[in-house]
């Protein structure tokens, strides 16, 4: 038996389909269904970050991240030395807390739904082409409608979660 890559890929695509028992679009409007995919998606890789990484210690981080840069602009005033000397450690903490939020569970354990996710769009909403109007100024097709409503659910779910 020979797959094609095409075959393979409408495969990955309508696997969610199979699964939930449900077609697609999930409502009359393709930017709504977009927002909905987002929002789950975007709660899925929140959760996962706030019980996968020690939110605690990147939390701590900030903190001190926060209270030496506030006293680094006090101290370029008056030792821009001991402000540099500041700025290195800054920047030490900073690659620690990058160590802990780049987390490889987390990121293996989000790859793989989110390819799935992204399959699944392609297929369904690629053939309405540019549908999301921004303002009147532009519009957007699928990536570009997802990556903007992704940003704001990421931005909002972290703040009601209180994850770091």
């Amino acid at each position: 038996m020979n797959l094609t890559n095409e075959s393979i890929n409408q495969s990955i695509a309508s696997a969610p389909f199979e699964i939930l028992g449900h077609t697609a679009p999930f409502t009359t409007s393709p930017t709504l269904d977009i927002f909905l995919i987002s929002l789950v998606v975007s709660l899925f890789i929140t959760l996962v970050n706030k019980y996968m990484t020690d939110q605690v210690r990147i939390k701590a981080l900030k903190a001190d991240m926060k209270k030496i840069q506030k006293n680094m602009r006090e101290t370029m005033k008056t030792d821009p030395q001991k402000a540099q000397k500041m700025q290195k450690e800054i920047m030490k903490k900073n690659f620690e807390n990058i160590k802990y939020m780049l987390n490889p569970k987390v990121i293996i354990i989000t790859m793989l739904p989110l390819l799935i996710v992204f399959a699944m769009i392609v297929k369904i909403y690629a053939p309405f082409g540019q549908f999301f109007n921004v303002f009147g100024w532009f519009t957007l097709g699928w990536l570009g409608t997802y990556i903007i409503f992704s940003i704001f659910n990421s931005i909002l779910l972290k703040k009601l979660l209180n994850v770091a």
